[in-house]
This record gives structure tokens, C-alpha cells and sequence, in this order.
């Protein structure tokens, strides 16, 4: 209910209301100067050198990468990372929560080579060889699926060439670790290519999942996967309905922060506010950034199926898998190491179904956060990222062991 009542209030906001009429009952606009800003622009604002690379996958997708190369003041390389965003996002997520908070500009501080790519169909990687996003739907004809197996290979691919490495280590939220376990479940080569992986609130397994937005793409999905090619249209792009909605709102006064706040995040699952108002803006700004209605209704599959390959139908399914049901990923040759990390709080990605995936993997630890107050994410734009997250990918690095906190 309370879902429904924020993106209700979302509608109205985009379809009613004007700036006049914000602004004369919130007060002055106070948008945060880094609100709007690319993540090259973003990078430079905050102090740091940023480089975009571009990546083309064997089924010619252009893909957007981005770099913090060593700093100046580092000695030596401490060797590469790679950060990769969740569902509907992009690589601005490293960035967003600002210097001495984000996840890569911490990781850049302790002297790491960062690489942060961005898969097909998001803000940055709108760019094919032949196909016209705007014009051609069969861009639009992709799920997490291909996203595992032709893009994170290429970009990986991309990085150990261009600093000649031989393994990264790789952080990754949410539907960034799905991609890696699909990837090393497929092409079992990788694995050797990845030092360790950090898996932030980690997304497979989502019988447990209370996010009401899952819940509803299980209940679609069976439906509208019949429909075939008339999913392959592009949702929840940036400076879409939702995006310029959000603006609206958290853009204004400290008055503002509560509705603003209740409107983006009240079903996922908060009890202190980790999010804090001057990064709201800012996050409001850079999400979402899109991807296509097959991705969407992807994730409803895998809550109804379990952590399994596309779902095509009863008889599609036959045909490809002589199953009538799309067979489970199989895990067991996935040998790089997992460091997962979770929250009970956590209302996408339940800590019964990431301890029910490491019954799955070969090499894995699970740390589930004291602090209650992680969401989905709090992950990636929390308060406390320097706190609790970053201290164990950099302790595990320097180490091979962390304290959880």
C-alpha cells in the first residue's frame, strides 16, 4: 500500500504540479551542484582524474567504461578493481554519496586501478554498430542473461588488456553478482580471470524477497513473457517519469526530505535513514538509467523459477531446454571466492536466499551487518559505506580475511 501511494503521488507530482507550485510550498530549490553531472564531470567536480573507454561486444553493443587510474600520490598500483552497478542503474553509483564515502573513491584513496562499466540499454551504453535505440526494438532484446555473458566479458577482457593483469577483484551490487555467477557458471575460464568477488546485497535466489516491486514482476511475468519481441521497448530511463519526479521533490528544502524520501525508498525497507539529504538529490538525479521491459520482467522469472535460464514459455521451453520449465544455472563450477554481504534489512535481497546460494559455491563467506539500518541501497548511498562495507573489500584484499561489524 505504501508503494502504491508513493508512485501515486509520483504521477501527480509529474502530471499536476508545477515549479511554482513546489517551490511556493517548500521553499527556495537547493539542488546540490553535483545533482546533474555525468560521472566524468562528477568525478573532476569532486577532485579526481577520470578517463571513458569504450567497449564493443561480440553482438555490437557499445559499451561505456570508466576509470580512476592510480593517483599520483600512490607508490605503486595495488592492483585492479572493478565496480559494477545493480538493476536499472549505472556506474554513477560508486560515485553518488561524494568523496571519503563512495565505493570508488575509496578504492581509488588506497591506491587501486578502478574500472566501472556499464551494461547495454543504461544511460551510458545506448550505442550499438547497427541498431538505433530509439528506432529498433531488437535493441531492446536483452536480459540479465546476455548482460552475464557477452558484456561483463568484454569489459573484463578490456581492462586485463589494458593494464596487463592477469585477475581483478570485482565489486558488485545486486544484479552485478548475478551477472558474475551466470558468467563463471558459463564460461568457467573466468573464474581464473577473478581474483575475488564482493558481492553488496547479493540477488539469485528471491523466494524470500519482501520488495513489493518483485512481487509484482512474478506475478507479470508468466503473462507478458508470451509476448515475445513486444518486450523488447525501453523502461526506466533516466529523465523519465520517475527520474524527473523525484527531482521535483528532492531537490527542494530540508522540509522536502522526508516526502522525498518516503516517496523513493518506503518499500524497500528503512528504519534509521541511511541515505542522508544531501546525497538524496544526488542519487534522485542519476537514477534510474534504464533497461529494456525483457531485463524487468526477467527478475519476475527468477523470483517464480529460482535462479534458472530464461523462461520462454511451456513449449518455447521444450523446444530449447526439453524441459518445460527453464533449467537451474548450475553453480558448482563457479570456484573463484565470494565475500557477501547482507543486512536483515535488506527487503530485495533476504539473507535466507544468500545463504541458501552459498550452498551452492564452492568458496564463500557471508558477513550480515549488525547496523539494521541497511536497505537495498543504503549499499551503494549509504551513510555508513566507510564504516562497515569498504573496510572488509580493502581488509580481505590486504589480507584475505575481514572482521564483520
Amino acid at each position: 500500500m505504501k508503494f502504491l501511494f508513493a508512485v501515486t503521488l509520483l504521477c501527480i507530482v509529474h502530471t499536476g504540479w508545477g515549479d511554482n507550485d513546489i517551490e511556493s510550498t517548500f521553499g527556495d530549490f537547493k539542488a546540490s551542484p553535483r545533482q546533474d553531472l555525468p560521472f566524468l564531470e562528477l568525478a573532476n567536480y569532486d577532485g579526481y582524474t577520470a578517463e571513458q573507454h569504450f567497449v564493443t561486444t561480440e553482438d555490437g553493443y557499445i559499451l561505456s567504461l570508466f576509470r580512476l587510474p592510480i593517483q599520483k600520490s600512490c607508490e605503486t598500483s595495488k592492483g585492479v578493481m572493478m565496480f559494477m552497478h545493480g538493476l536499472y542503474l549505472s556506474g554513477d553509483d560508486c560515485l553518488i554519496p561524494g568523496p571519503g564515502k563512495a565505493h570508488c573513491y575509496i578504492y581509488s584513496d588506497n591506491c587501486y586501478d578502478v574500472w566501472v562499466p556499464n551494461v547495454r540499454g543504461n544511460f551510458y551504453s545506448r550505442n550499438h554498430t547497427t541498431l538505433n535505440p530509439n528506432k529498433d526494438s531488437k535493441f531492446w532484446d536483452f536480459s540479465v542473461d546476455e548482460l552475464a555473458v557477452l558484456d561483463l566479458p568484454a569489459v573484463i577482457d578490456y581492462v586485463l588488456l589494458e593494464t596487463e593483469e592477469s585477475e581483478l577483484s570485482y565489486v558488485a551490487h545486486s544484479q552485478g553478482v548475478s551477472m558474475l555467477l551466470i558468467l563463471c557458471a558459463t564460461k568457467p575460464e573466468y573464474n581464473n580471470k577473478i581474483k575475488v568477488g564482493f558481492g553488496l546485497s547479493p540477488t539469485a535466489w528471491l523466494d524470500n524477497s519482501r520488495f513489493i516491486v518483485i512481487k509484482f514482476q512474478s506475478l507479470i511475468a508468466p503473462g507478458l513473457t508470451l509476448t515475445g519481441p513486444l518486450l523488447n521497448v525501453e523502461v526506466l530511463k533516466r529523465n523519465g517519469l520517475l527520474q524527473n519526479s523525484g527531482e521535483l521533490f528532492c531537490g527542494t528544502t530540508t522540509l522536502a526530505y522526508p516526502i522525498c524520501s518516503f516517496l523513493i525508498f518506503a518499500a524497500l525497507g528503512y528504519n534509521e535513514f541511511q541515505i542522508t539529504a544531501d546525497v538524496l538529490p544526488v542519487v534522485v538525479g542519476h537514477t534510474p538509467s534504464g533497461t529494456s521491459l525483457k531485463n524487468f520482467v526477467r527478475w519476475g522469472q527468477i523470483q517464480n523459477n529460482g535462479f534458472s535460464k530464461y523462461d520462454y514459455g511451456t513449449l518455447k521451453n521444450l523446444i530449447t531446454y526439453r524441459t518445460a520449465k527453464p533449467p537451474l544455472y548450475d553453480l558448482s563450477g563457479v570456484s573463484m571466492p565470494w565475500v557477501f554481504i547482507g543486512s536483515d534489512n535488506d527487503y530485495v535481497a533476504n539473507v535466507t536466499d544468500i545463504k541458501f546460494l552459498q550452498t551452492k559455491l564452492q568458496n564463500s563467506s557471508l558477513c550480515v551487518l549488525s547496523d539494521k539500518t541497511f536497505g537495498h541501497l543504503d549499499f551503494i548511498y549509504g551513510k555508513d559505506i566507510p564504516n562497515y562495507l569498504t573496510p572488509i573489500v580493502l581488509s580481505y584484499l590486504d589480507t584475505g580475511s575481514y572482521t564483520c561489524t
